[in-house]
């Protein structure tokens, strides 16, 4: 692959250089092998999306910046954002009344222990993988970006029960 088209290796070596750290400074502070960060800089190896997130987090960048703009060490660009910041327009507003904000709160309520459910078994299953064969590591990775989707989601549907139900008092 040409340099010019991943910027991602490049980006991570320019922010660990402008926050003056090395490539085990930057390890520790993500919780993974320095050789890691070594082969995500020289594009060995693409981060899984997990780091990517923690990444962005630590550095403060916007995901899409940190993966699809090369940067240079001077470079201003958009913060790392949790919230989708996207403006919806011309959609039709609805009427949030009691019982549309009941039902949403039910059915987000039985979603939520079936997602719990999940994250038990799939936390459970991982535990039983005493192997890490590269298709084990594979599984783990899955199981952990499941869980952490899962998360991501009991996450938000909680933080809209709170804003429907204060738009409702």
């Amino acid at each position: 692959m040409k340099n010019d088209r991943i910027p991602l290796a490049h980006n991570i070596r320019v922010l660990r250089k402008a926050k003056g750290l090395n490539q085990e400074a930057l390890a520790a502070k993500l919780n993974i092998k320095r050789s890691n960060i070594a082969a995500y800089e020289t594009k060995n190896v693409e981060p899984r999306l997990r780091i990517i997130l923690e990444i962005a987090k630590f550095f403060n960048i916007d995901i899409s910046t940190l993966i699809n703009e090369k940067l240079a060490e001077d470079d201003n660009y958009p913060p790392f954002s949790s919230q989708d910041d996207t403006k919806i327009t011309g959609t039709k507003v609805i009427d949030i009344d009691s019982k549309n904000v009941s039902e949403f709160i039910s059915k987000s309520m039985s979603i939520k222990k079936v997602l719990i459910g999940f994250k038990s078994f799939y936390t459970f299953r991982k535990a039983k993988l005493n192997e890490l064969s590269p298709a084990n590591q594979k599984l783990i990775f899955d199981i952990d970006n499941f869980i952490q989707l899962m998360e991501d989601l009991i996450t938000h549907n909680e933080s809209m029960i709170r804003l429907l139900s204060s738009e409702k008092e």
